[in-house]
């Protein structure tokens, strides 16, 4: 919720409030109870007890037996609408399988919300390491190469507010983690890409680069197995790679 929501006339909170809900639902997530949708969002069981009502009536959730809930098919609706609207989208599509069979690594294309990153477009590896890659599904941003690099070209004043939101959802583990960060902001922009070798997952290496001028603002990511290729090799035989592509998708 934004940081002036409660002196915003014009903000409705309610409907914040629901769509935090159902924003909580993460790729794998089979269902989610009153009281891990409460967890998740910090706020009173009661207050999500209504909203699930709320959205079940609306066809935006639904309930099992188990009185448990999963979003439903009004969801895919908004989904798609956005999905649609993405130019940038349609004409990455074929340069990242290129990149992909070229390489045999995955490439993802990726937009912030908050302080994880959203796969809008995917083209999967044939290989048994890696990460599940689907559209819709989200990676934080901190310890990931492609939030990273959408992380490194934010104007300073809305890296210091996603710094201080990253600081209260890590607590004790984000000074490390701040550190990195602003490590790969100062290597992207010595190198132009920033990376995470081990770091979202201890057998996954990735570098991304950020695509200028597109709104709203998206990264291109290229990962795969850690075994394939060391740092040194990711960063001079695969991250040129993904500087090239990212380029030819920028907006001038």
């Amino acid at each position: 919720m934004t940081d002036n929501a409660d002196t915003d006339r014009l903000f409705v909170t309610a409907l914040a409030r629901g769509l935090e809900v159902l924003a909580a639902f993460k790729a794998g997530d089979r269902a989610l109870g009153n009281t891990e949708l409460a967890q998740r969002c910090h706020l009173p069981k009661s207050t999500v007890s209504r909203l699930t009502y709320t959205l079940c009536r609306l066809g935006y959730l639904s309930q099992d037996e188990a009185g448990k809930y999963h979003p439903a098919p009004a969801v895919l609706t908004l989904g798609f609408a956005a999905l649609a609207g993405l130019d940038l989208r349609e004409r990455a599509r074929e340069p990242m399988r290129r990149l992909s069979q070229e390489t045999g690594l995955s490439v993802t294309l990726g937009v912030r919300q908050g302080t994880r990153v959203v796969y809008v477009e995917t083209c999967r590896a044939p290989t048994r390491v890696g990460i599940r890659l689907e559209v819709g599904s989200s990676v934080p941003l901190a310890t990931t190469a492609i939030g990273r690099a959408l992380f490194a070209v934010l104007p300073v004043s809305e890296q210091n507010a996603l710094e201080d939101q990253l600081a209260e959802e890590y607590g004790s583990r984000w000074p490390p983690l701040a550190k990195r960060i602003r490590a790969e902001r100062a290597a992207f922009q010595a190198n132009g890409f920033c990376a995470s070798y081990g770091e979202f997952e201890p057998d996954i290496h990735a570098v991304a680069v950020p695509i200028v001028g597109g709104s709203p603002l998206m990264a291109i990511n290229c990962s795969g197995p850690a075994y394939r290729l060391t740092p040194a090799r990711w960063a001079e035989e695969i991250a040129p790679k993904v500087v090239a592509l990212a380029a030819q998708l920028s907006v001038e």
